[in-house]
């Protein structure tokens, strides 16, 4: 048999169209196959995105039902409240701003008061420009201190119970307390300074008076 080089070709122009059709009909397949697949996908996820969304329509849907009973009954409640209680807590804070007389009658008020006149006192008089400096910048202090003492005392300044205006109350005691003793101690150095310069003065008046009597 004599070998015929044309049927040769042609037989494999046969082979190779065949293949290629298989080819493209496999490729046909997969990307069909992956677009239903991917088609799945998207509605799956879009019913879990519906479902999100039911449940939380209902859960508003609750909460705004809940928010109007609420409201609908909170009207009535208040009224409902014991009148007894509100008056114990109103006659509370009413108390708060009005000093008991375990304060209002303390012994410590007295100090403070009894303190700033000696200190007052023992600035008067002086003549000694250091000293009236001094004894200004004090009794400006005292006056600071007496204000707090005022507000401490009246009605209607501070809200504060019992314990904490008799706190406050002692170191009002203790800051005059301070002063006073600073302020005797002070002025009694100021008072000897000042005798020890008056007996200097009245030494050179005698001296002066021996040199012009020779």
């Amino acid at each position: 048999m004599r070998w015929k080089p044309k049927a040769f070709n042609n037989c494999m122009t046969s082979i190779k169209t065949t293949l290629f059709l298989l080819l493209l009909a496999a490729g046909s397949a997969r990307a069909q196959s992956f677009s239903f697949g991917d088609l799945f996908g998207q509605a799956k996820k879009q019913k879990q995105y519906y479902l999100q969304q039911i449940a939380a329509y209902q859960a508003f849907r609750a909460e705004l039902k809940q928010g109007y009973a609420v409201i609908s009954n909170g009207l009535s409640g208040i009224r409902d409240i014991d009148l007894a209680e509100l008056n114990a807590h109103e006659a509370y804070y009413r108390s708060l701003a009005r000093p008991s007389a375990s304060v209002s009658g303390s012994s410590q008020v007295q100090d403070i008061l009894d303190w700033q006149g000696a200190i007052r006192r023992c600035y008067q008089g002086q003549d000694d420009p250091y000293v009236n400096r001094v004894g200004s910048g004090v009794l400006d202090q005292c006056r600071q201190d007496l204000e707090v003492l005022n507000d401490l005392l009246t009605s209607g300044k501070w809200q504060l119970d019992d314990a904490e205006r008799l706190r406050r109350l002692e170191a009002l005691h203790q800051s005059m307390l301070d002063k006073y003793t600073f302020s005797r101690g002070f002025c009694q150095a100021a008072h000897v300074l000042q005798l020890q310069r008056q007996q200097e003065n009245r030494g050179l008046q005698r001296l002066k008076q021996v040199y012009e009597n020779h």
